[in-house]
Order: structure tokens, then C-alpha cells, then sequence
């Protein structure tokens, strides 16, 4: 989960007093390498305000700078903490515990499975200069890839559905826009909703999928592979999500008995609204049947 981290983890010595040290700690597992949640507890040491960055220091006085991000409720580490993982070679069931310090700082120890202390060795400070130069690069590759999509995403200005983000090359009549941006206002959703009108592709293809631009997955289905789940007329259906070659997010398990337990048809149009949910990742469906525009 931007977020959409599931790593396990508590919050203790919170009834101190301002001035002592605060921890929290985390077990990595699930998808941990991406970015991970910090207690919110936790975040009252940071009297309200949350840090737009951390550093993360390590036993041997190495820093990383990790940029905060929050979403749905939640506070993340996120640009940065891949760096953090990958110097230290970070695996699932590792054991890491953050220690407050003052200034927006963490201190930070970790424990593989069996209890001991992992070291970062001096050859670290390599790797992570080289893992954050990477970093850096990507994220310049993903904010000029997210450039370009957003440039051509509409055959023109008329196409434009206020509240609303449309994959590139979606074409809409005059009705379509009409209803769409009735629909959508009437959602009074806080975050945009993601419109898709169903294909071949989407209802009979092999694998059946629905494609999640790269301008709308990378700010509000923040993470490479999870699960959605998908809300219709009071019934939940999990969906695996995950990322594409082309940077955006593909619907696929799951999205096969969605569709045919809706009965979705070609010309179809679902809007998707991602509800607030501090646990997993929620969507409301809205279909709107292609024959309802005829």
C-alpha cells in the first residue's frame, strides 16, 4: 500500500513524557520494500506537524533522507526508503526498531528472524549513495513518463470530465460527458475518480483486465502488487492489482467473476471511487450501462 505496505508492527513507551524517546517497531513482510507506515500513535513526538522528510540513521552514524508521504489517513515513509531497504539488504521477517530523536530523526536497529543484530558494514555508505542515484533517476523517468501521459490522455479540452481521470485515448460523445460529469458530481468524492469504459479486453480477453493509468495508480494505488478490493450493491470482490512494463496497473484476478457477476458488457462505463480505509484499498464501483446512453 503509497502506502499500501503490510508490514506488521506496535507503538509502545507512549505514555511518556515530551522529551524521553519514543519507539515503534516493524517486521517486513509483504510488499515492505516499497514504502512503510509509521504508527500513528507515533506521531504525536512530531507535536502535530508531520515532517514533509526523515533521516533515517543507522548504528554506524549512516543517514538516509526519506521523504514522508500521506494518504487515506495514513503516514508513510516513501521516496528514500527503497534506498534504506536495499542497503541493507532488507528481507521478509527482518526485525527493525525506531528510535525518536529529536530534529525529525530516526535511529534505527535490525534484527534478522533469528534475533540478531544486522550491522550495516562500511561498504554500505557505497551502495546506498549508488541505490539513492538510482532512485533519483527512476523517479525522474516515472515524473517525465507521467508528463507525457498526462499530455495526450484526451483527444481535446471537450473531453474533459471534471473529478474524473479517463485513460488516454478514451473517446466520449456528447451524452457520455454529460452523464459522466452528472455521476461523478453527485459522488462528491474527495479523491478523483478513475472512469473506464469496458472493451473486449475487459469482459472476454485472456486475461480478462482492466487498465489503471500510470497518472492515477501512482498517487492513489501506491504500491507494485496488491489486492483491491472492489465494492457493488453491498457485495466485496478481491482483485489482484499490479503494475504493467508500460508503468501503469492492471486489474487481473478477480476482475473476471467482477465482471461476470455484474453482467458488464462492451460500452459499458464503471467509475471507480477509492474509499478512506487505514487497512486495505477500497473501490465503489458505479456502472453505467451503455444502453442507459442509447
Amino acid at each position: 500500500m503509497q502506502g499500501g505496505s503490510l508490514q506488521r508492527g506496535a507503538y509502545f513507551d507512549c505514555n511518556r513524557t515530551n522529551g524521553e524517546d519514543k519507539h515503534f517497531f516493524k517486521i517486513m513482510v509483504g510488499d515492505f520494500a516499497e514504502s512503510m507506515t509509521i504508527p500513528n500513535e507515533f506521531l504525536r513526538n512530531f507535536g502535530g506537524k508531520i515532517p514533509k522528510s526523515v533521516k533515517l540513521e543507522t548504528r554506524n552514524g549512516l543517514t538516509f533522507d526519506v521523504q514522508v508521504a500521506k494518504d487515506l489517513g495514513r503516514v508513510f515513509l516513501q521516496s528514500g526508503w527503497t534506498s534504506y531497504v536495499s542497503a541493507h539488504d532488507l528481507k521478509t521477517g527482518d526485525f527493525l526498531v525506531f528510535k525518536y530523536s529529536g530534529h525529525s530523526q530516526l535511529k534505527t536497529l535490525i534484527f534478522d528472524p533469528n534475533g540478531c543484530e544486522k550491522v550495516c558494514s562500511y561498504l554500505v555508505k557505497k551502495n546506498a549513495a549508488h541505490s539513492q542515484q538510482n532512485e533519483n533517476k527512476k523517479r525522474k523517468q516515472r515524473e517525465n513518463s507521467n508528463k507525457l501521459s498526462r499530455s495526450p490522455m484526451k483527444p481535446s479540452e471537450d473531453d474533459l470530465v471534471p473529478g474524473c481521470i479517463l485513460p488516454r485515448r478514451t473517446h466520449l460523445d456528447r451524452l457520455q460527458r454529460k452523464i459522466l460529469t452528472e455521476k461523478v458530481k453527485a459522488l462528491h468524492s474527495e479523491t478523483p475518480i478513475y472512469g473506464y469504459v469496458m472493451n473486449n479486453s475487459s469482459i472476454r480477453g485472456i486475461p480478462c483486465t482492466v487498465v489503471i493509468s500510470a497518472n492515477y495508480g501512482d498517487l492513489y494505488l501506491p504500491f507494485e502488487d496488491g489486492t483491491v478490493v472492489l465494492q457493488h450493491n453491498g457485495k466485496c470482490w478481491n482483485v489482484r492489482c499490479c503494475v504493467t512494463t508500460q508503468n501503469s496497473k492492471r486489474l487481473l484476478a478477480g476482475w473476471k467473476k467482477f465482471a461476470g457477476d455484474n453482467k458488464l458488457h462492451p460500452g459499458d462505463i464503471c467509475l471507480f471511487q477509492l474509499l478512506e480505509n487505514e487497512k486495505k484499498y477500497v473501490m465503489n464501483v458505479h456502472i453505467i450501462r451503455k444502453k442507459m446512453k442509447n
